[in-house]
């Protein structure tokens, strides 16, 4: 698999070298990030931290994103990035990990439940991700064209086959429900609704989210093995949605899967011996 961003790009001829698009997108130094990389949209590095975790040094940190940080956890480095909402801004900041010594990446965030057997607090290991969203007919050389609008984009086999494997132990062993599906990924929150079930019958999606097809076909297009852990926020069918319908203790559970189960997860399957030395 061949490392970082495509010549066809044009960069060069832009006097844009990769340094440039680290520092400009994700505002550190490319040695800064580490081959081992967890992305996340909004969640803060305290929904990372735990016992388990020795120690995290900020790399860079504001109010907005991309927020950089190195995790310290059994005694390997791993870097956390918070990358803001959407394809766009997800996809650039894995273009923008194609520069660096990044080679392996594991997504993580919430999503809405299509389905009535989802409940809030379920986790989500992803077959593949049905592409709603515009930046990604922006990737293919050649004329511009919706070329990945509603295609499948897929995980990296090797990662995620790993990444089912510790999500469906510590699941199981914390009483978290796992599940493996395929998700849509849209560009909007307001205006999904009324294609919901066209989502869920024609395509056959478990739930829907803003930013997995652009992370995995960007990975695919720099050279990172990536994969994605995701937990459901809402379930839109049964009238709980991010705007009304959500108890308190659902609110907790949700709170305590991303903190005590699925952050563990993600940890324990980027710490994995075998990645070490693979592409």
């Amino acid at each position: 698999m061949s490392k970082g961003i495509p010549e066809y790009f044009a960069h060069k001829k832009y006097n844009i070298c990769s340094e440039d698009i680290t520092r400009l997108i994700l505002r550190c130094e490319p040695e800064n990030i580490q081959e081992k990389v967890i992305l996340t949209p909004i969640w803060s590095k305290e929904d990372f931290l735990s016992e388990a975790v020795d120690g995290i040094e900020t790399i860079t940190e504001s109010d907005f994103a991309p927020c950089v940080y190195t995790l310290s956890y059994q005694n390997q480095p791993i870097s956390l990035v918070r990358s803001g909402i959407g394809a766009s801004q997800a996809g650039d900041v894995v273009l923008a990990l194609g520069c660096t010594p990044c080679r392996h990446l594991i997504f993580t965030g919430s999503f809405g439940g299509l389905t009535g057997y989802l409940a809030i607090g379920d986790l989500l290991t992803i077959t593949e991700s049905i592409g709603g969203d515009g930046y990604s007919s922006y990737l293919k050389e050649g004329e511009l064209s919706p070329h990945a609008f509603l295609k499948p984009a897929k995980p990296d086999a090797g990662l995620n086959g790993l990444l089912e494997e510790y999500a469906t132990t510590l699941a199981t062993e914390n009483g978290v429900v796992i599940h493996k599906g395929r998700i849509f990924s849209s560009d909007t929150i307001v205006a999904q609704f009324f294609h919901l079930d066209e989502i869920s019958n024609r395509y056959g999606c478990a739930g829907i989210e803003m930013e997995t097809s652009a992370v995995f076909n960007c990975s695919r297009l720099v050279g990172i093995a990536a994969a994605a852990l995701l937990l459901v926020s809402d379930v839109i069918p049964t009238n709980k949605s991010l705007f009304s319908g959500r108890t308190e203790e659902e609110r907790s559970r949700y709170k305590f899967v991303k903190k005590s189960v699925l952050s563990r997860i993600i940890l324990d399957t980027l710490g994995d011996e075998l990645l070490d030395g693979t592409a």
